[in-house]
This record gives C-alpha cells, sequence and structure tokens, in this order.
C-alpha cells in the first residue's frame, strides 16, 4: 500500500468511500437528515473544488483507491477508509503522511474536527479534546489538537 496525492480522476471512488463509510459506520452516531447532508457536500464535485486549498492523499492498495485524508494548513479533514478493510492501518497510515506534512510545513500542533465516530483513532493517536461544537442541522464536531 501506498500514499499519494489526490487526482481529479480519484474524485468518484473517493467520494463513493467516504459516503460509504458514513451509511454504514458513521450512521450509528448520527441521524439519516445529517448523513444525508454529508453525503450530499462531500460529492465528487466538492472533493474536486477542495484540491485548490488543501492537500488531499488517498491510500492505494493493489491499484485501488482505499482510503484518504487530507490538511488545510494545520487542520486534517476527511479521513475516511473503505469499511471492508478498517483496522488495518490505513487510517494510522493517511494520518502520518497529513502530519509530517503539516511538521515539514512549520506548525507545532495539528487540528482535526472529529465526529463522534473517530474520536478515539484520533485519541488514540494523542489528539485531545478543546471543546464540542454544535450546529443546528449539521453533526456535532468535536475539536481536537495534537502537539508534534
Amino acid at each position: 500500500m501506498r500514499i499519494r496525492k489526490f487526482r481529479k480522476e480519484d474524485a468518484k471512488k473517493v467520494s463513493y468511500i467516504i459516503r460509504r463509510c458514513l451509511r454504514e459506520v458513521n450512521s450509528a452516531d448520527y441521524s439519516p437528515k445529517v448523513i444525508k447532508s454529508l453525503c450530499h457536500f462531500l460529492r465528487p464535485s466538492q472533493l474536486i473544488k477542495n484540491m485548490k486549498n488543501r492537500d488531499i492523499f488517498v491510500a492505494v492498495d493493489e491499484g485501488k483507491v482505499v482510503g484518504t485524508a487530507s490538511l488545510k494548513k494545520d487542520t486534517v479533514y476527511t479521513v475516511f477508509v473503505n469499511p471492508s478493510i478498517h483496522k488495518k492501518g490505513i487510517g494510522t497510515k493517511l494520518m502520518d503522511k497529513v502530519e509530517d506534512l503539516a511538521k515539514k510545513n512549520g506548525y507545532k500542533e495539528v487540528k482535526v474536527p472529529s465526529g463522534y465516530t473517530s474520536f478515539g483513532f484520533y485519541k488514540k493517536r494523542g489528539y485531545k479534546k478543546i471543546k464540542v461544537v454544535r450546529e443546528k442541522g449539521h453533526a456535532d464536531t468535536i475539536e481536537m489538537k495534537k502537539k508534534l
């Protein structure tokens, strides 16, 4: 498995993985309305737009895109791995990549707006909870940060 930069032609595959995670995994922690909204927002065209202001990476295994993560300045976004292969270290490798990039870019700490579903994953990586942000009609976000 290797980590490489996201390309426009990855957008449909990455969006599919994200939507699958939202529906199969995150749906245990969020309402159908929130999941539907997130699925709509994280469509291929939005991922391509995000390329302009984020460093987006994909994990590729045997020629197939199996996960993604992105970094905008000092903040990690959209870390998702194909639910069929969770717990195989793919998310860890993606996080290593974005954290290393943040460090190379001169940041002393990195932040992540975590969902309830991924909170434990980030906590194991040394992230500390700062606060919970609740916005009506949106998914609750747990702001977390980690010193690099």
